[in-house]
């Protein structure tokens, strides 16, 4: 049996691949992808969190965010500390010096989105908000 009705995941889905592949292309000359580039920002806003804590806030499952981290740590962008059975992670500094030079890159990436959706864009992140706290 085949429905016609529109599947908002599946729609949600395809919309985030084709920005991902948007903002990935811009932050390519930095080095850095949407994802980590994500994650550094949100280690700016945290006080060295632990690995639970930065998943709960970048809603990752908690491997999922390990493994994403592993190449960040390899390449000295982000450092870890063991504080008793947790680990705890911050931006280096040189993952900082990355943050900061990927930042027009990414600026640039925005202002492509808001030419496209221009007052809706507001809109569409205030629903994605009410999403995120309510589902």
């Amino acid at each position: 049996m085949e429905s016609r009705e529109p599947c908002l995941c599946g729609r949600l889905r395809r919309a985030t691949r084709t920005l991902s592949r948007l903002y990935d292309e811009a932050l390519d000359p930095s080095g850095l992808t949407i994802t980590q580039f994500s994650i550094m920002r949100t280690l700016t806003r945290l006080d060295h969190p632990t690995l639970g804590e930065l998943a709960d806030e970048t809603s990752h499952e908690k491997s999922g965010l390990w493994r994403t981290l592993q190449p960040m740590i390899r390449d000295g962008l982000i450092e870890t500390e063991a504080d008793g059975r947790v680990q705890r992670v911050k931006l280096s500094d040189q993952g900082l010096m990355a943050l900061v030079r990927a930042m027009p890159m990414w600026r640039e990436a925005q202002r492509r989105v808001d030419r496209v959706l221009g007052p809706r864009g507001r809109a569409l992140i205030d629903l994605l908000s009410d999403v995120e706290a309510r589902v």
